[in-house]
Order: structure tokens, then C-alpha cells, then sequence
């Protein structure tokens, strides 16, 4: 179900604990997911058809990506982020991505087809 799609996860543990836990300054799981991530290709983003917010190996949010394009100005100057739909209904929240994030230092993941 999940290698027929192009998706990118992205692992938001560290944020999520704070947004959780009313410290951070992110206000949503989509502000989580969406924002400043370094060493993401543009034009590899743009295909994929869904972005997913992972947290200690869950996806937490499920996000269909309508534009990408990079911070041009303060601190995460040159990295990626989106704008996109939150999917509240998606048959992916909940699911165990721990597979893919599992001792692995970059937050960011590939799935499906690429």
C-alpha cells in the first residue's frame, strides 16, 4: 500500500514533544512537518504525492503537498519546506514507520517508487 505511492516522510519527533508539551513555537503538526529541512531536493519533492509528519516512528499527520520551495531569508535560509492540504481522514495516520527511521540519523525518508 505504501510502495505505490511517493511519499515523503519526515521525522518531527523533537518538535512534536514540544508542540505536544506547549513548549515549542511550532502551533500545529502541519507547522511541524512542513517547515526547514536541509538536503531535500526540490524537484524529488515535487513529485511526491504525500508528505508524512512521523513521530517516535508513527505518522502523526498526513499532508498532500501543493507547493515547494525554499526559505529565502532568516534563520533556516535555503531550505525546503511546503504548503499543502492536511488529510484529517487518512487511512496512513497511526501507521509504524519505525522500519524506515530506525538507527538512522537523517530525519528524512523516501517511500515508494522513486
Amino acid at each position: 500500500m505504501l510502495h505505490d505511492k511517493l511519499i515523503i516522510a519526515f521525522n518531527i519527533s523533537k518538535t512534536y514533544d514540544l508542540l505536544i508539551n506547549g513548549k515549542g513555537d511550532r502551533d500545529s503538526i502541519y507547522d511541524c512537518t512542513r517547515h526547514y529541512w536541509a538536503n531535500v531536493n526540490k524537484e524529488k519533492a515535487e513529485l511526491a504525492e504525500y508528505v508524512f509528519g512521523v513521530a517516535h516512528g508513527k505518522v502523526v499527520g498526513v499532508f498532500k503537498p501543493s507547493v515547494w520551495y525554499y526559505t529565502e531569508s532568516g534563520k533556516y535560509i535555503n531550505r525546503i519546506q511546503f504548503e499543502g492540504e492536511e488529510i484529517h481522514d487518512s487511512t496512513f495516520l497511526g501507521m509504524d514507520l519505525t522500519e524506515y527511521f530506525h538507527r538512522i540519523q537523517n530525519p528524512v525518508r523516501y517511500i515508494g517508487c522513486w
